[in-house]
């Protein structure tokens, strides 16, 4: 169904709308201060041309009532399908972790909108299961549509996005009604998956979690990044040293410092005042997601803005924790924050869909 009935205008959430707008800025900022003089000037520029589509995209999707969507995913699956298998045969990447393909000028990871198809998926499924429970038939269904893609993208070299299916699937199935033994197996099978999936894991992915717990082991290696960070958030203190005037950031001791650490760059030049408010403005979208969540008209409309807000609080709980030295370094990017097209746009798409939740959660 597509349009946008006038009435539907006033249930538009504008604080939400700011809130979001107000993260793209701040990492928009961030990226031109680290930028600014230097041969990465135009991520800046980019990056600006993706906050515009993004919005653009945004504001597409409320004139479509998310049901469509629910209509049309067999489609939609297999095209996100189609195109991670493409990944790995036309893709390229770096450091031997093949993720973007090549459309013209435009590079795009698919995994990124992997977890928006996925999380529809799985919404249509367990909006279609009456009881209160799921059968264990129901439950392995789940994990199958489900973590097909999240396997896809493991392959493709990506652990930090296929670590973010976890808490999605399992915020979901707890909503759709697991039991208690269902929940104890996959606890068990998740112990027992880590020291055998070790060995499967790449050099750098095995170095990375070590100097997690222990980054001074490797000061000039694989825990230099996490030093550097940690350096960059400390040195912030209570006001920051101003925009621009980062040492870590633009001086180039702080790797990433545009992707995955833009929040290390963000503490060190608005200082503990900009971090707490960085956070504030995550806390309130979560905030209107779960009221969201609590009002939506359906078990569908419930379904899919649960599993986006999962999907946002595992993105920010993963990415703050590693530039913090409290989690190895995923290269999982900062939701609106870092920069990235792909990453913003499917963040993007996420709200937008969930804000046609909302302003549909009183239409019959």
């Amino acid at each position: 169904m597509i349009g946008l009935d006038k009435r539907l205008l006033f249930s538009f959430d504008w604080l939400w709308f700011l809130a979001l707008l107000g993260l793209a800025g701040a990492g928009a900022l961030a990226i031109w201060s680290t930028t600014s003089g230097t041969g990465l000037n135009s991520y800046f520029d980019r990056q600006m041309i993706y906050i515009g589509g993004s919005l653009v995209v945004f504001f597409a999707l409320l004139c479509f009532d998310y049901r469509f969507f629910s209509d049309k995913l067999v489609i939609i699956y297999i095209v996100m399908m189609v195109a991670m298998c493409l990944v790995p045969v036309i893709g390229h990447g770096v450091r031997g972790n093949i993720r973007w393909l090549q459309l013209g000028p435009v590079a795009i990871q698919p995994s990124e909108f992997a977890k928006i198809v996925a999380i529809l998926a799985l919404a249509k499924y367990y909006s279609g299961i009456d009881s209160d429970y799921l059968k264990f038939k129901e439950f392995a269904m789940s994990a199958a549509i489900f973590f097909v893609p999240a396997g896809m993208v493991l392959l493709h070299g990506d652990l930090g996005t296929a670590m973010i299916f976890v808490p999605v699937f399992a915020t979901m199935s707890l909503m759709a009604g697991v039991r208690r033994r269902y929940v104890i197996t996959a606890l068990l099978v998740a112990i027992i998956a880590v020291p055998l999936g070790w060995p499967l894991l790449r050099g750098y992915q095995k170095e990375r979690i070590e100097t997690a717990f222990n980054p001074y082991k490797d000061p000039h290696g694989g825990g230099y990044q996490s030093i550097q960070s940690m350096i960059a958030i400390g040195s912030g203190q209570f006001k920051g040293k101003g925009l621009g005037q980062g040492s870590q950031g633009n001086l180039g001791f702080l790797p990433a410092r545009h992707t995955d650490f833009v929040f290390s760059v963000l503490a060190e030049e608005i200082g503990f005042i900009g971090s707490i408010t960085i956070l504030a403005l995550y806390l309130f979208v979560l905030s209107r997601l779960f009221i969201t969540v609590c009002e939506a008209r359906d078990k569908l409309g419930a379904m899919i803005v649960s599993g986006f807000a999962a999907m946002i609080f595992g993105h920010i709980v993963i990415n703050i924790g590693m530039v913090i030295g409290m989690l190895p370094i995923t290269g999982i990017p900062l939701p609106f924050i870092s920069a990235g097209g792909s990453s913003l746009i499917a963040c993007f798409i996420a709200m937008g869909i969930s804000m046609s939740v909302r302003m549909r959660r009183y239409v019959n």
